[in-house]
C-alpha cells in the first residue's frame, strides 16, 4: 500500500489510540467493533509496528475477475447470468455471500473515500486537541502557537531510515506539501479591522477552537468505530 493510500489509516490509529489512553473515552470505545485491532498492543505501540501484523484488516488478497476454474482457493467463484442486470446482481449476491466471507476484513471501512480524506488537517485537529488537554489553563492562541510549532518540528524532522533528508527538504522539493495551519490573515483589510494583531489573535483563537471541536468530534466517532464521520 503506498504512503498516501496509508495515511488515512495511520491516522484513524492514532486518534484510536488517544481514545484508547484518555479515561472518559476509553469507556464510549466499542471493544466488540475493534476486537481484531487488538486494543491493548495499540496503547504501546506505532502505527508502522502494529500495521504489519494488522494490515489483513484493510487490504485484500486477489482481485474480481471471471475465471473459467478456480484460480484462487481463497476466492469464492460465483456463476451470474450475462442476461441479468446490475442492479439485480448487486442485490443478490450480498444474499449468497452472508455467512461466507469474513466480516472482520469487509467491516473497517473509511466513512470518506480515501482520497477525499484530508489527513493533513485532521492530524493537526488532534496535535490541537492533545494541546489543549495538558493545558486546559492557556489562552487559545497560545495553543496554536504549541500546535503550529509541533507541525513545524515535525516537518524538520529528518526521516527514519533515510538517507539525511528531512520532511522539510521534501517539501522543497515539491513532493509533500508544506503542514501549516491555515486562517492567519496576511492582511487586516482582508477582515476590514484597523488593528492587524488583534485580528490575528482573534482569528487564531476562533480557528483553534474550531479544530479541537472537530478533533473531539473526531474522536467521540471513532469509538463508535466511524473515521473520520461527520465531524463538522
Amino acid at each position: 500500500m503506498k504512503f498516501g493510500e496509508l495515511q488515512p489509516y495511520r491516522v484513524w490509529f492514532d486518534y484510536l489510540k488517544t481514545c484508547l489512553l484518555d479515561e472518559k473515552l476509553n469507556k464510549k470505545i466499542d471493544k466488540e467493533y475493534y476486537k481484531s485491532w487488538n486494543l491493548s498492543e495499540i496503547k504501546n505501540s506505532t502505527f508502522n509496528k502494529w500495521f504489519k501484523t494488522h494490515s489483513s484488516l484493510f487490504t485484500s488478497k486477489g482481485t474480481i475477475k471471471i475465471v473459467n476454474k478456480i484460480t484462487n482457493p481463497q476466492a469464492i467463484t460465483l456463476e451470474i447470468p450475462t442476461n441479468f442486470k446490475i442492479k439485480e446482481i448487486q442485490r443478490t449476491i450480498p444474499k449468497i455471500l452472508e455467512g461466507k466471507v469474513n466480516k472482520s476484513t469487509s467491516r473497517f471501512n473509511l466513512t470518506h473515500q480515501r482520497k477525499h480524506i484530508k489527513t493533513v488537517a485532521l492530524d493537526s485537529f488532534l496535535i490541537a486537541w492533545k494541546f489543549k488537554q495538558k493545558n486546559k489553563d492557556k489562552k487559545l492562541e497560545d495553543i496554536w502557537e504549541l500546535t503550529n510549532e509541533e507541525i513545524d518540528r515535525r516537518q524538520n524532522k529528518v526521516l527514519k531510515g533515510g538517507k539525511g533528508i528531512s520532511i522539510q527538504k521534501l517539501v522543497e522539493q515539491g513532493k509533500l506539501r508544506r503542514r501549516k495551519l491555515q486562517g492567519i490573515g496576511s492582511s487586516n483589510k482582508q477582515f476590514g479591522l484597523k488593528s492587524g494583531k488583534f485580528q490575528k489573535l482573534q482569528n487564531k483563537s476562533v480557528m483553534i477552537s474550531k479544530n479541537i471541536l472537530k478533533a473531539s468530534n473526531i474522536l467521540e466517532n471513532v469509538c463508535k468505530g466511524n473515521f473520520p464521520g461527520d465531524y463538522s
